[in-house]
């Protein structure tokens, strides 16, 4: 008797407090830029884009590099900073995990396709100068930093869609952080 006594008390608790009263759901927020099918090749940099200045999309990154996909850092940064040489696609998609942990905004001009650019049906080679401005998350305010250097980006076609094979940075005469020694700082 008791015991009924008690869970009889708990639901008129529950019960007088608006627990069990249906709610009106919230509206979904804008789903993050994306293009879902890259058979274009101005959509696989804009996707690539993408990655980078939205974290929602982090969990696209690693398909967009084919399976024997590496990235090899610029020869000025290996040896001023005992970088590897290359890494895998795997490295990449844990890399844009901490990216995105480690700065609060990261903005980055258009890449942009341009007559230097080698188009073929099935492969492509672009070349771009490339601008970053990330904005590191600490309690003092908000620093920002200026990545810059020049790729060059192999991308092979699959069942119709443009996928990046190869990925080589390049450090300028004035650039100081690459997009290279930004992923490293972050893996």
């Amino acid at each position: 008797m008791r015991d009924v006594l008690i869970i009889l008390l708990a639901l008129v608790l529950l019960g007088g407090c608006d627990l069990f009263k249906v709610r009106e759901s919230e509206p979904p927020g804008e789903p993050p830029p994306w293009n879902d099918y890259a058979y274009d090749l101005e959509y696989a940099l804009e996707n690539l884009s993408y990655c980078y200045t939205d974290s929602r999309n982090k969990i696209h990154y690693a398909a967009m590099f084919t399976d024997a996909f590496v990235f090899h850092f610029a020869s000025q940064d290996i040896s001023d900073f005992s970088m590897p040489t290359i890494w895998n696609r795997s490295q990449e998609q844990n890399m844009i995990e901490l990216l995105h942990n480690h700065y609060a905004k990261i903005e980055m001009d258009t890449l942009k396709i341009d007559g230097d650019d080698q188009i073929s049906e099935n492969e492509a080679i672009i070349y771009s100068p490339y601008t970053i401005r990330v904005t590191l998350r600490n309690s003092i305010g908000q620093d920002v930093i200026d990545v810059r250097g020049n790729l060059e980006l192999h991308f092979r076609r699959i069942s119709g869609y443009w996928y990046i094979d190869k990925w080589y940075d390049y450090r300028g005469r004035n650039d100081i952080i690459t997009w290279g020694k930004l992923k490293y700082d972050n893996s």
